[in-house]
């Protein structure tokens, strides 16, 4: 039994590090229960990609949202920095191509649209494309890029935030939470294994497991998602740049490219399969095609915790006073992950937050 915790946080991945380590820094004692080992967690299912203006519209409700997301990248890169941490970081813009007109059309009109809100963004057409990024796929039309975009190494970043908690006094333990424990329409804390855990707050960031905690006052649509991912040397000679386009990307880590990514409802099956890797092998190729002079070094697959509406759960519980949700970030776990942390810890400290939660409530799903 344990009653010294002002906070538990279900789930070590970025969202609950992030939580973790922003907790700590502003002085609660908090607890985190994480799943033992790595395998299956949706940090491995990502290449570290930045990409607010890439992957949302102008008029997507979540793009503020992802726009502050991804700026807070610089104060934190340094802040992480300075504890001894390189995250990876890098500010350099993503490219977005198209393989057709239509396509070309739809992300030259995307570029305009965001500069009209005050957003870097250009349109390179294929005169551009090939003096700019003379690898590209003699297929690809025309890309739209968003210099402010960037990428970081994920799997750094997950460690860099656990060890930084650690560091402002979070304790992680690897129990993996059966139920949560309410009294009075209050959360009491956690059940794990044969041991209780008390805690006045509890924060569900425990990713595609969050719906089978126990004692939830609510069902959670959160599923599975398996995302399949490989490695190969990045081709000499050629600038290293993140391209994302038509169910592929390529993303610079080191002397290597990220090759991603499937989206598969595969239950809980971290795996990957020939036809997966095949695919990424081809649409990667297409897009850039001195990749496919260099072999596959590594594959490896991980599960995103995907909603209906495609957006994350972020709040407190409306019925049951201490739980707060930061789970459900499917392919924007990176981006959003690290002020999700932040968000979560005005929740907790302040009880508010400068931001609209509406959008990410639990409660916009019914039944």
């Amino acid at each position: 039994m344990r009653n010294s915790s002002d906070v538990i946080v279900i789930g070590a991945g970025i969202v609950g590090a992030a939580a973790a380590r922003a907790l700590a820094a502003a002085g609660r004692r908090v607890l985190v229960l994480r799943r033992e080992g790595a395998a299956g967690e949706a940090t491995t299912a990502a290449a570290g990609m930045l990409a607010p203006q890439i992957e949302t519209h102008a008029d997507d409700p979540m793009l503020p949202l992802a726009i502050a997301a991804r700026e807070y990248y610089r104060d934190l890169a340094a802040q992480l920095g300075e504890a001894g941490h390189d995250i990876g970081y890098r500010p350099d813009g993503i490219l977005h191509v198209a393989c057709d007109e239509a396509g070309a059309r739809d992300l030259e009109a995307q570029a305009a649209a965001q500069r009209s809100l005050g957003l870097e963004a250009e349109y390179w057409d294929r005169a551009e494309l090939e003096r700019r990024v003379p690898g590209i796929g003699a297929r690809v039309v025309g890309g739209a890029f968003a210099p402010r975009d960037g990428h970081v190494d994920n799997v750094a970043l997950a460690g860099a935030l656990v060890a930084d908690a650690q560091r402002l006094g979070a304790e992680v333990r690897n129990v993996e939470v059966d139920a949560l424990t309410v009294m009075g329409g209050s959360v009491t804390g956690v059940r794990g294994g044969d041991e209780s855990f008390l805690a006045p707050v509890v924060v569900l960031a425990a990713g595609a497991w969050a719906p089978a905690i126990g004692c939830l006052p609510r069902p959670l649509p959160i599923a599975p998602v398996r995302g399949q991912m490989a490695l190969a040397p990045w081709p000499a000679g050629e600038e290293q740049r993140v391209i994302f386009g038509p169910g592929a990307y390529l993303v610079p880590r080191g002397d290597y490219a990220v090759l991603g990514s499937t989206m598969e409802q595969a239950g809980f099956a971290p795996e990957t399969t020939a036809e997966g890797i095949a695919h990424i092998r081809t649409a990667t190729g297409m897009l850039f095609p001195p990749l496919l002079t260099y072999p596959i070094v590594r594959t490896w697959a991980g599960l995103r915790p995907v909603t209906p509406d495609g957006r994350p759960i972020i709040g407190r519980d409306p019925d049951v006073a201490g739980l707060v949700y930061a789970c459900g970030h499917g392919r924007n776990g990176i981006l959003l992950g690290p002020l999700t942390g932040e968000i979560v810890r005005d929740l907790v400290v302040t009880g508010e937050t400068r931001w609209d939660l509406a959008p990410y409530a639990v409660s916009r799903f019914k039944g």
